[in-house]
């Protein structure tokens, strides 16, 4: 397949923004040998590569992956070089866009949860895993927030949040919450502060959960603007029963 110097041109910010949106560490670049022109990725870090930052593990990984280029190691760095539209296109697809899918999900969650001064830090640790960890120094405030976001408005009622007994209560409660809404495999874990950390509820989801998380989130705020009555009611409040699986 050949590729003019216009394409390149194209291909050179394809792939570029693909590098970036992905959170890879690197940059792209235009070169010519006598071959011809090709674009030359160099990795800077390690930071969310399949493999270690070596010519040999890079190798083996790209011809497992179908990606027919080059790769040597140059100035420190990690230099792969790509010769045409296809190989860029199928680098893309195999090391990148996992994480430019995972890191889409994050700025869904994050925008769904910000008009409802939730503000959490989301990070992935690979990607098809997700966290979300809620600090604040008001007895995990934030957390609470959440709960009644999903319709858990007493979540938590009845607990003692300053303390470290109460903070895993909620912590149960809320993966309790969060299983039924989003199903198994939720992780969630409460972290008491000091004088110089604020306290904190991590919740470990899926990259597929927080998507689910953001849409329900997003519906619920649809569905409380809809409900919403136009004049005060008298509500009647039954003591919330919570099982809980802490002894």
């Amino acid at each position: 397949m050949e590729t003019n110097e216009s394409d390149f041109s194209s291909l050179r910010g394809v792939l570029a923004d693909a590098v970036e949106s992905a959170g890879v560490t690197g940059a792209v670049n235009r070169r010519r040998d006598d071959e011809g022109e090709f674009l030359e990725l160099r990795l800077i870090g390690s930071r969310r590569l399949p493999f270690a930052l070596t010519a040999e593990a890079a190798a083996a990984w790209l011809e497992a992956a179908g990606v027919d280029a080059t790769v040597d190691c140059r100035d420190a760095c990690l230099v792969i070089s790509l010769r045409d539209e296809w190989t860029v296109d199928r680098l893309v697809e195999r090391l990148l866009r996992p994480f430019m899918y995972a890191e889409s999900v994050c700025e869904r969650l994050g925008d769904a949860l910000a008009p409802h001064r939730l503000h959490p830090q989301l990070s992935l640790p690979d990607s098809g895993s997700l966290v979300l960890a809620l600090r604040d120094s008001e007895a995990l405030g934030a957390a609470v927030r959440l709960g009644a976001l999903l319709g858990a408005w007493d979540i938590g009622e009845g607990l003692k949040l300053h303390r470290p007994g109460g903070m895993r209560k909620l912590a149960a409660r809320m993966r309790l919450l969060l299983t039924g809404a989003l199903g198994r495999g939720v992780r969630v874990l409460a972290e008491p502060g000091c004088a110089h950390e604020q306290d904190e509820l991590s919740i470990y989801l899926t990259v597929e959960q927080g998507l689910r998380l953001a849409g329900r989130i997003a519906a619920e705020s649809v569905r409380a603007e809809q409900e919403e009555p136009p004049f005060p009611v008298e509500e009647t409040r039954i003591p919330p029963i919570w099982i809980s699986s802490d002894p």
